[in-house]
């Protein structure tokens, strides 16, 4: 005869543990600017907090979900929409200058009460990254960089009053992406893509506001200087944080005279690869996880 009552226990008490085991996640939101951003957050306070940032080419804090909730075993780690990009919203002055995002990681900092987080940045994030630890070095305990092109502009519009580009369908959405030399997430999979995407009287469009690329803030006075035009080897010569880089080995980012002038002008840069084109927290999640594990573990 099945004992109900114990049953029901051992059975309650698996659900706790499981619940115990899954790190705390809750969704937020805070005014930067002229923005409001949108971040994930996971886990619960211990070790040293982390700060996760995406790409832009279409990146956002989803694509980073997998990999927060398993670093989050030990300390709190939130990933957040960039402003102008998935969730966050547009700049109605247009201002995606590199200060106006500095000032929403030091907006977000200031949101959770944290002090001196690490912070890693994929993709264009990674040499965003880079600037906010060489103007804030005393904001941040160590620097994450996963697979940034230093060598090469980033891609997309400049200026303002780029139109979107509007999409048939969903798939033709993911055909687009997936012609790319190191295709990302929305071209393999269709619920992304979908999470991407907002629908229209037209057809789809990204979650991405066309102009997400200029420099300069509609208003701004004619002799202002967008620190977009910033020199990433200038700045990384200003970092003081313990500084950690992770390359994608099917990837073109880190090409070979980036990598050796990385390795000539900045010994002290510690390494780690992955078996992965670009998007790494999608081709190698769980080599991504443990890279940065064992570079955060004392931290």
């Amino acid at each position: 005869m099945i004992d109900r009552r114990a049953l029901l226990q051992s059975t309650a008490a698996a659900l706790l543990g499981l619940a115990l085991a899954t790190p705390a996640r809750a969704d937020g939101r805070f005014a930067s600017g002229d923005v409001t951003i949108f971040y994930r957050s996971f886990g619960k306070p211990g070790k040293t907090p982390l700060i996760l940032m995406h790409g832009a080419n279409y990146f956002d804090s989803f694509d980073w979900i997998h990999v927060a909730d398993k670093l989050a075993s030990d300390r709190e780690v939130v990933c957040f929409d960039m402003r102008g990009f998935g969730e966050s919203t547009w700049s109605p002055s247009k201002n995606y200058s590199v200060d106006a995002m500095m000032g929403d990681i030091r907006g977000l900092i200031g949101h959770l009460g944290w002090r001196r987080p690490i912070v890693l940045g994929h993709s264009f994030s990674g040499r965003l990254a880079v600037s906010f630890a060489s103007q804030f070095p005393d904001e941040l305990s160590k620097l994450i960089v996963v697979d940034s092109a230093f060598g090469r502009d980033e891609p997309g519009p400049k200026g303002v009053g780029n139109p979107p580009v509007i999409f048939p369908s969903v798939e033709a959405a993911m055909e687009r992406f997936g012609k790319l030399a190191n295709p990302p997430r929305i071209s393999k999979d269709r619920a992304r893509a979908e999470q991407a995407l907002t629908k229209g009287a037209e057809g789809f469009q990204l979650k991405r506001d066309p102009d997400y690329s200029n420099a300069v803030p509609i208003g701004a006075p004619a002799d202002v200087r967008p620190r977009r035009e910033l020199n990433v080897w200038e700045e990384l010569t200003k970092v003081k944080a313990p500084m950690y880089f992770v390359c994608g080995l099917k990837s073109d980012r880190f090409t070979p005279d980036v990598m050796e002038r990385l390795n000539r002008e900045f010994p002290k840069i510690t390494w780690a690869t992955a078996d992965s084109m670009h998007d790494i927290p999608f081709y190698a999640p769980e080599e991504l996880i443990a890279a940065v594990k064992s570079f955060i573990a004392e931290a």
